[in-house]
């Protein structure tokens, strides 16, 4: 396309507020490698963001003959034995000259190698100190130079939610996404993102922006706006968003730090606003980063103290809108980060977090008052086959930490395991650690073991998790402990098969009443699951799942079942268009044994059902691109419970047996 028709294209859609594009290929490989890594929480959530974080890597690949060995390991593919092979590779025999080398790496086997390649890129030709500072000279460079990413999505339930029919929703039906970058040479963004769920009123309720740059001399990273800093292992401070225990027994429990980033998700919540920068002198990047913003908060009218925070960044009733933007939290900080290439990570955070109001503690171990510190150090040693890190943080009341120990023997074993210890009297209010509670690094101590086997048959994935609450938590009104266990092979005993099987062990103290008193009671949960997935030609994929679900607590002499079979089918008939249905058939006694299901979606969402009950589950998705920088997508989808005459609950209560949606998307990319 020439810059005179893309000049004309910009133009055009400039004014208009929809957003980003990706290819099909690149779709798939998402696709394929959140099957890989993801396990199905017990609990039904949007995780779209986990789909960002792949998308991103994909997006902003690695230049494969200057990455270190940490750098690669952000490849969810890439093990620290993997890693070292390529690097030793490239020291032993130079730089690659393309990334299909990757196969020609001794004892990198072909489907790693293929897992990879998506995530780097070879730079061709060597820049000169000049030409790796952007220069713009005419519009011409500067056209051919930029991109143009845009994403539009609407999503509306064809049923009526009893939000709407009682009038409690304030606004429309619709929910709306709609995303913008501008990027020029990979060095500078900027992105605008605006968000209205079903049944608020604006069309951007929840706005996003931000200006970003990167390696532009000394800068390394600098972002104006929204961003989100991630350090260490995420106990001080991390992004709202991370990868918890998985499918894959080594990747998630390892963070992978990016720094600064600008921020471009539609979460509502625990990001920064403001600015930060990033300078790199020798080995040494040394960060400062400033954030003023407001946030959803329950006030008591009397003293003002904050009772509560909301997360869910809803603002659909009289009651959710009158919590909108009612604190504002106030962040200054810095952090210095060292790096010798291939050995040693090491860096040092502190930051200070001041509030608009005190908090008011439930408890004794609450947050209270309103200005709190954290300064963290973090480590990442690299030693032959070993890989030693962790993180230690202090509050000013109490140090939480983590530690763990990766290495491999021989070319196909991964060893791994980690010690967590966060005190109840720590709180970090934008921790996202590594642990059995969705990344709340509090009052959590737990022991992991994990293995990843590559055997001739196939890869097994083995890991086993105690751990205890000390204190009381939310659900359960006295200290707790549990312990999980989960078992995953993956084997291809022919060209085009792979067959999968999953055990899954879950032992959990949980709330209970006996003799009409409330007590800690043994909740033991198993899951037993098999997939066959079959691709007959390039074109067409079969994949087919079997699974049950036991539920039991021994105590209170209670006994649950249910089980889910699907088979879906994806076909490409063309380059240019995919077709996806599924058909799901469920049956539990209750929403205790409900079944979780994580499914194909649009571009960049990724959901995650609890189905329970009994009933059907259909979906149908058309993906075509009519043209290079445009793929259009659309998807339908239903639920049937035959056996009831309410869906859903409170506001989201739909009256009738049938839950249905529509969604469709634009994505454009110039």
């Amino acid at each position: 396309m020439t810059s005179s028709i893309k000049y004309s294209i910009l133009i055009i859609f400039l004014p208009v507020f929809v957003i980003n594009s990706q290819t099909d290929s690149t779709y798939l490989r998402v696709e394929e490698v959140l099957e890989n890594i993801l396990q199905e929480p017990a609990g039904e959530v949007d995780d779209s963001n986990l789909y960002e974080i792949i998308e991103q890597l994909i997006t902003n690949p690695l230049e494969l003959n200057t990455s270190t060995v940490n750098d690669l390991m952000l490849i969810p593919a890439v093990n620290l034995e993997v890693a070292e092979m390529i690097v030793n590779h490239r020291k032993k025999y130079g730089d690659f000259f393309s990334v299909e080398e990757l196969h020609s790496v001794p004892g990198l086997e072909k489907d790693i190698a293929d897992q990879i390649k998506p995530f780097v890129y070879i730079r061709k030709e060597p820049l000169s100190p000049e030409q790796d500072i952007p220069k713009v000279n005419t519009m011409e460079n500067l056209l051919s130079n930029t991109n143009f990413i845009l994403r539009s999505r609407v999503t509306n339930d064809l049923q009526t939610r009893n939000g709407f029919v009682t009038n409690r929703f304030e606004g429309t039906k619709p929910k709306f996404y709609n995303r913008m970058f501008l990027q020029y040479d990979s060095k500078v963004q900027l992105g605008v993102l605006a968000e209205k769920d079903a049944g608020e009123v604006s069309i951007n309720e929840f706005t996003s922006y931000h200006l970003a740059i990167r390696d532009f001399g000394m800068l390394y990273r600098f972002v104006l706006g929204d961003y989100i800093i991630e350090f260490g292992q995420g106990l001080a401070l991390w992004s709202p968003y991370g990868f918890l225990k998985g499918a894959d027994a080594i990747f998630p429990l390892k963070k992978k730090d990016r720094v600064l980033r600008p921020y471009s998700s539609a979460t509502e919540t625990l990001f920064l606003r403001g600015a930060a920068a990033s300078i790199k002198i020798s080995d040494f990047v040394i960060t400062g980063f400033y954030s003023k913003k407001k946030f959803d908060a329950n006030i008591d009218t009397f003293t003002g103290d904050i009772l509560s925070t909301s997360e869910a960044g809803l603002h659909r009733t009289e009651s959710e809108i009158s919590k909108r933007n009612t604190a504002e939290e106030r962040i200054i900080g810095a952090r210095v980060d060292y790096q010798i290439a291939g050995l040693l990570r090491t860096g040092l955070l502190h930051y200070q977090s001041n509030f608009s109001n005190n908090f008011q503690p439930s408890n004794v171990f609450d947050l209270t008052g309103n200005e709190f510190n954290y300064t963290s150090f973090h480590y990442d040693l690299i030693i032959q086959n070993f890989n030693l890190f962790g993180e230690f943080v202090y509050n000013g009341t109490s140090v939480a930490s983590i530690n763990s120990v990766q290495f491999y023997v021989g070319r196909n074993f991964t060893f791994t395991t980690s010690v967590r210890n966060y005190p109840r009297n720590y709180i970090s209010f934008r921790g996202y650690a590594f642990g059995e509670r969705a990344g709340i690094p509090t009052n959590e101590f737990g022991f992991y073991t994990g293995i990843k086997w590559r055997i001739p048959i196939g890869i097994l994935n083995l890991y086993y998790d105690q751990f205890r609450f000390p204190f009381t938590t939310f659900l359960n009104p006295q200290p707790s402990e549990g312990d999980e266990l989960l078992v995953d092979f993956i084997s291809k005993p022919i060209n085009r098969l792979e067959t999968r099987l999953r055990y899954k062990y879950e032992n959990k103290d949980v709330n209970g009443v006996i003799d009409n008193t409330k007590q800690l009671v043994k909740r033991l949960r198993q899951l037993v699951r098999f997939e066959l997935i079959y691709s007959p030609t390039r074109k067409l994929r079969l994949k087919g799942r079997f699974e049950y679900n036991d539920y039991r607590v021994a105590s209170l002499s209670e006994q649950e079942n249910g089980y889910l079979f699907f088979q879906d089918v994806r076909f490409s008939p063309t380059q240019n268009l995919n077709l996806y249905t599924r058909i799901i058939f469920f049956r539990t006694d209750s929403f205790n044994s409900a079944i979780y299901e994580y499914e194909n979606d649009l571009t960049g969402v990724l959901t995650n059902l609890a189905l329970y009950g009994e009933g059907i589950r259909w979906y149908l998705i058309l993906r075509y691109r009519p043209l290079n920088f445009l793929t259009i997508s659309a998807k339908y989808s239903e639920t049937y419970k035959p056996k009831e005459d309410i869906i859903s609950s409170g506001v989201n209560e739909i009256e009738g047996n049938v839950d249905n949606r529509l969604s469709l998307q634009i994505d454009v990319i110039l």
